[in-house]
């Protein structure tokens, strides 16, 4: 991927937000009022051209995206990403990242979406107390097997296109971080099965916790 993809993509994202946010009527067309250029990459003293694929994915599509790539197909993508004005700050956001709290945020809301798909109504009204509870642990939890993959930054400069001299410089680095479907999964299920086995479930409930599990084992988490 060549560093003027990135910064078409970096414009991109910042029409989407000004979309997003926008009150604008519909039916009228929207520009983007600011423009990227790569100034520097991780690459750029070894001469490379090029990024990774994956970064490219990534600010294309997303998480989804990186995992529909062959070489994470049997893994779950997390990436974390951070931005500043100096160098060395961002390089040492990205040595201490704390993976652990990122995949935890990732697995709850993966494991809330896979409940809440799988209700026949309200999660609460189908899982009682187990949903809340289920959702909860799995953000709390610290989940092993998880490796990093890379890491890539770029200086991005943001600028007026109507006035080049009215720009801000920033860094913006992104890390990638994956672990084994199965290796995951199966802690998933191990934490649902802690939770959910004391008894106390009714058999409604319990054959709802089970389709579940049973999501889980045959397609993994959304």
């Amino acid at each position: 991927m060549t560093v003027r993809k990135i910064a078409s993509i970096l414009t991109v994202i910042a029409l989407m937000a000004l979309v997003g946010c926008s009150s604008t009527p519909k039916g009228k067309e929207l520009k983007s009022t600011v423009k990227f250029e790569i100034l520097e990459h991780k690459g750029s003293v070894l001469g490379q051209e090029t990024s990774p694929a994956w970064v490219e994915v990534y600010l294309d599509s997303g998480i989804t995206g990186l995992e529909k790539l062959a070489d994470f197909e049997d893994r779950y993508c997390f990436v974390g990403e951070s931005s500043g004005q100096n160098l060395e700050a961002v390089k040492a956001w990205a040595d201490n990242f704390e993976v652990a709290t990122a995949i935890a945020s990732s697995v709850s809301s993966r494991v809330e979406s896979t409940f809440v798909g799988s209700a026949s109504g309200t999660p609460e009204g189908t899982y009682g107390r187990y949903f809340e509870e289920i959702v909860k642990s799995s953000a709390e939890a610290t989940y092993s097997g998880a490796r990093k993959i890379d890491d890539w930054w770029v200086l991005a400069r943001r600028y007026d296109p109507d006035d080049k001299g009215k720009y801000t410089d920033e860094y913006r680095v992104f890390i990638l971080y994956t672990i084994e479907k199965d290796l995951l999964d199966e802690q998933v299920l191990n934490m649902i099965d802690a939770i959910a086995n004391d008894g106390s479930a009714t058999a409604e409930q319990q054959n709802a916790i089970n389709k579940v599990k049973e999501i889980l084992a045959a397609e993994g988490l959304k």
